[in-house]
């Protein structure tokens, strides 16, 4: 079939934005990634990455490079901020990789962020415009035209609204979900290996959980960085008063957790801290020849640890849909919307749900002690096979044929 002279726009230079432009890029389709930034540079801390990610990396020809710049954790372990108990414990490792074929990492953003645009550079069809930032778009039945606020404009086949969640193509499309806080604030620290006393260092993800607050460590780019993340629920945002999530309440609310967290929080910057937010699911992704993905339709809270992981499978699948429905990109978008949708769901419900369980208090905390502590480090393993399995691509028509060209 003949592919159209216009390119395919995709909103946002972001993890997703980037895994959808490489799918498509190889896949023959030229696309025009439009940023707002005017450069793009490694921005960001730690991040987490499961096997299901991993499966994706294959698809796109680039698992070895995030590989290289990852870090194998040994296990993901929960334990008690006040205690330092270990409440649950997470096998990663060989047995994971064993498990799902795939490993569990944790990496810089900045480094994966690098390994996707260096993808997307290798594909001779896609490029990057930065200073680029969309501000809305026409769909005109056979082509959409997409404006930017520095005045340009483009001439697509399609839009994909990869541009987070304060998304300008999802605003457009009316779409009412946006982000609302809901009174966490995040503190985040990365520091070099030999600043941190050697007791500290784990090789493992640790989450100290609490009643309202925990903190989130671990070590990337192999032992030569460690990542913290303090994070805590603003008793002052709740009565409404001043210095809501300050470096101050901070310290108030973390003075009783364990002297290893009071020593990790020595090297959590103060000078800046972020809102956790919440977004209600986003009812309809694509209308015509213009879809949402990642962050623009499926914002999730952190405590899975799927956010760019999604991401990442939304722009695989994405490129594989477009590949099939080449003809027929309204087609496509709405049979991409229909295949993501419920796993997106899942993983933000689960998000939330997750949410409550890490910041249990009393008896519910006693409780996720007594449910979590029988598991078996195999049930532990299994209970994530919905979400790191290989997935099924023969799902949608005509994806086996393509996985045995």
């Amino acid at each position: 079939m003949k592919k159209s002279d216009k390119p395919i726009v995709i909103a946002g230079a972001g993890i997703g934005g980037l895994s959808a432009a490489r799918a498509l890029g190889l896949k023959g389709f030229e696309v025009v990634v439009l940023e707002q930034a005017d450069e793009i540079k490694p921005i960001g801390y730690g991040i987490q990455l499961g096997p299901n990610a991993y499966h994706m990396f294959e698809r796109l020809g680039i698992a070895d490079k995030v590989r290289h710049a990852s870090t194998f954790p040994e296990a993901g372990l929960m334990r008690d901020i006040f205690t330092g108990e270990i409440v649950s414990r997470f096998p990663m490792g060989e047995s994971i990789q064993k498990r799902y074929g795939q490993p569990y990492t944790v990496t810089h953003r900045g480094d994966l962020h690098d390994a996707l645009l260096h993808g997307c550079d290798d594909c001779p069809t896609v490029s990057v415009v930065t200073g680029a930032r969309v501000e809305g778009f026409v769909d005109n039945g056979d082509c959409v035209t997409v404006s930017t606020a520095n005045g340009q404009s483009h001439q697509a086949q399609a839009l994909v609204g990869a541009d987070g969640v304060w998304s300008a193509v999802r605003e457009q499309m009316g779409c009412p979900s946006s982000p609302q806080s809901f009174g966490y604030i995040a503190y985040r620290g990365l520091i070099s290996r030999k600043d941190l006393p050697e007791d500290l260092f784990e090789n493992v993800v640790c989450l100290w959980a609490g009643p309202g607050f925990h903190m989130m460590s671990y070590p990337v780019r192999g032992d030569e960085l460690f990542n913290i993340v303090a994070v805590f629920r603003s008793r002052r945002f709740t009565r409404g008063e001043d210095g809501a999530g300050g470096p101050d309440e901070l310290m108030e609310i973390f003075d009783d957790a364990h002297p290893k967290v009071k020593r990790l929080l020595q090297f959590v910057g103060l000078e800046h801290h972020w809102d956790v937010a919440v977004m209600d699911p986003v009812d309809k992704w694509s209308k015509g020849r213009v879809t949402l993905m990642g962050d623009a339709a499926h914002a999730m809270l952190q405590a899975l640890a799927q956010g760019a992981c999604q991401s990442i499978e939304d722009g695989v699948w994405l490129g594989e849909l477009v590949d099939r429905y080449r003809d027929d990109i309204p087609r496509a978008f709405s049979q991409f919307e229909t295949l993501r949708k419920s796993r997106t769901l899942r993983a933000q419900y689960q998000s939330r749900l997750y949410w409550e369980v890490y910041h249990a208090a009393g008896g519910y905390a006693e409780l996720r002690r007594e449910q979590l502590g029988r598991r078996s480090d195999q049930q532990a393993i299994e209970s994530m096979s919905w979400l790191y399995e290989v997935p099924d691509f023969s799902e949608a028509s005509g994806f086996h044929e393509l996985d045995r060209r």
